[in-house]
């Protein structure tokens, strides 16, 4: 059983941050040492719709198109949950707020997804905020979603998108003054304590838990959109499926290669995912890919492009520029082509 939490926002510069000797993000951290950690996570864009699309379809973001507004491309994506539900698995995604936003709704059905749940069909004696529900209600009704649906008689994969650390950042907490760190303490501990409830339950024998963000975070305030450091985030499996844990995987990799190292793990073909690489597979290219208005970057363990197509130069490198750049280059362009085709 896989259950997925891709966490709103919570990039590498909130989750690390210590404040006054206080971690901000204590639960991921815990979650970080006793699972499988990936360093050298990136996040493929910048807004939620271009991260759910490489991470449940491990399609590389275009620097302009959100494909998930494109129905008749994002339709034919391949994509985690449709090829589970071929294996037989009950597909579901979960939300606080609004999951028709930004269409994502028509791209979850057409991608394999059974059953969604968002703000329209929950009802809690909460308050909402600009979004929805609150994560410190949600999680724990998601906790008691899954531990049902691992009584049923086949497996499931499960998602839940969080909310709370989303701007405004208002969130009924007061951990820390600064605003987006007091959000991400607040989600962090309802994330941890939905964690908790799985263990010592049967389920968690069975269960693989993946956590990772959708996107990074303006944090601090003079981080620039693209750059490298925003880009970073985290990604966690953990859960009694685990055949080991405990240790750390450098190796660069971003959210489209989630797919790809999933579906190999559990022996699933996945041939389809064009941009998605099998992050164990040494045999395989290794680098970190992400895209934003009109301006792309790259990094690997030799160095780093960060380009602006529109100006047709770089903006920050370290390492051999023409060979990022001609990569890059040849990844926006394939893409490009195969949004074109129906």
């Amino acid at each position: 059983n896989v259950v997925l939490i891709m966490l709103e926002s919570i990039g590498r510069t909130v989750m690390d941050e210590v404040v006054n000797g206080r971690a901000v993000a204590p639960s991921l951290q815990r979650l970080k040492s006793e699972g499988i950690w990936f360093e050298n996570m990136y996040a493929n864009s910048y807004r939620t719709d271009r991260g759910t699309v490489a991470v449940m379809s491990g399609y590389a973001a275009h620097p302009v198109v959100s494909v998930m507004k494109y129905p008749q491309k994002a339709h034919t994506l391949p994509a985690i949950a449709r090829s589970l539900r071929e294996e037989g698995y009950a597909t579901s995604f979960m939300y606080g707020g609004d999951a028709n936003f930004t269409n994502t709704i028509s791209y979850l059905y057409g991608t394999g997804v059974e059953r969604i749940t968002d703000k329209a069909q929950l009802s809690f004696d909460a308050p909402t905020n600009k979004w929805g529900y609150a994560d410190d209600v949600v999680c724990p009704y998601f906790a008691d979603e899954v531990l049902s649906l691992s009584k049923q008689d086949k497996p499931f994969f499960a998602t839940l998108l969080t909310l709370s650390s989303h701007e405004p950042f208002d969130v009924p907490y007061s951990a820390f003054e600064d605003k987006i760190l007091n959000s991400v303490a607040y989600t962090d501990e309802a994330v941890g304590k939905m964690i908790d409830s799985w263990r010592g339950t049967p389920a968690w024998d069975d269960m693989l838990v993946i956590l990772i963000a959708d996107h990074g975070m303006p944090y601090p305030s003079s981080l620039t959109t693209g750059s490298r450091e925003r880009q970073r985030i985290p990604m966690i499996w953990t859960g009694g499926a685990l055949a080991r844990s405990g240790f750390e995987v450098d190796t660069f990799c971003s959210q489209a290669d989630l797919a790809a190292t999933l579906l190999s793990q559990m022996g699933i073909a996945h041939n389809d995912f064009l941009f998605s690489h099998d992050i164990f597979d040494e045999r395989q290219p290794h680098y970190a890919f992400w895209t934003w208005n009109n301006s792309f970057g790259m990094a690997d363990k030799d160095g780093h492009l960060i380009y602006d197509l529109t100006g047709n130069t770089p903006t920050s490198q370290q390492g051999e520029a023409s060979h990022y750049e001609t990569r890059g280059k040849a990844i926006v362009q394939t893409i490009h082509q195969d949004i074109r085709k129906r």
